[in-house]
């Protein structure tokens, strides 16, 4: 990839801000447009982190790949048989009696990060099945191995996992379209930006950036994985992963520190010099 020189100044920023930081931090950010990608900064990108919610992601990507691939359709019916996960959510809370569209799956998952949601489309692909389309689009380290809110799984040390340079190349792909179709990239954009949980890297950017993303957390674990549009300029993509805190604000200052940061870069920035 690419190394975009008009960030060395926040890189070595940013260096000495995480050099700081006593706990597990991975963060990966790239300059993105149709055509290339600019590498802005990357430290521990490859380090695995549990996922939490960030894995409804790589799910969402799975059932838009099986609905290409003709095993799943976006307006087929599927009742709930899952039992309430009692996590994040509104659906365990709504009619089970009726079926409910994939669509509609889908968009309860990544708006309000619907676990019941999430869980209901592991049960009808099946996690072997999640996993397979993931390693056909290239994807080693992301995995998933658990339904959410599986502590008895957990505490077996059984767990989703994700990397953030993963997760950020998938939303680069996204963003370039070339991840899966077209159509399929937008409609997937489009659940990303219905996102209705944003206190991570979003909360110190100014209300004109245009975000889609997925955020995710456990105790003692945040993740956030957006795409950020600066407006009337360029999209970035940031991925900030943190675990091992004893305290959340201890992780929310930090990530939102690197956040802000990488926005007034990029914000800041006039001239193209990727090399």
């Amino acid at each position: 990839m690419k190394q975009d020189t008009r960030y060395l100044l926040v890189q070595k920023a940013l260096q000495g801000v995480l050099a700081t930081v006593a706990f597990p931090c991975s963060v990966h950010a790239e300059l993105l447009n149709a055509e290339d990608r600019c590498l802005i900064f990357s430290q521990n990108s490859s380090l695995p982190f549990g996922a939490a919610s960030i894995i409804k992601l790589p799910i969402l990507v799975c059932v838009a790949q099986l609905v290409e691939l003709g095993e799943l359709a976006w307006d087929q019916p599927i009742r709930l048989t899952v039992p309430a996960p009692h996590g994040t959510g509104l659906l365990e809370h709504l009619d089970s009696t009726c079926p409910w569209s994939v669509q509609d799956l889908c968009i309860m998952m990544m708006g309000v990060s619907d676990n019941m949601a999430c869980n209901q489309l592991i049960e009808e692909i099946g996690i072997e099945r999640l996993n397979d389309v993931l390693r056909g689009l290239g994807y080693e380290a992301t995995s998933v191995r658990r339904r959410m809110m599986d502590h008895e799984t957990l505490a077996r040390g059984i767990d989703n996992s994700v990397t953030a340079a993963e997760i950020a190349d998938m939303l680069a792909q996204l963003y370039a379209h070339r991840l899966v179709s077209d159509a399929a990239c937008e409609r997937i954009l489009g659940y990303l930006r219905m996102n209705q949980l944003r206190d991570l890297v979003a909360w110190p950017l100014p209300g004109t950036a245009a975000l889609a993303g997925k955020t995710g957390g456990m105790p003692g674990s945040l993740l956030d994985a957006e795409l950020v549009s600066v407006a009337g300029g360029p999209t970035y993509s940031l991925c900030v992963f943190v675990s091992g805190f004893e305290r959340a604000a201890q992780a929310k200052r930090v990530m939102a520190e690197v956040s802000e940061m990488i926005y007034g870069a990029v914000s800041g920035s006039r001239s193209s010099d990727c090399v």
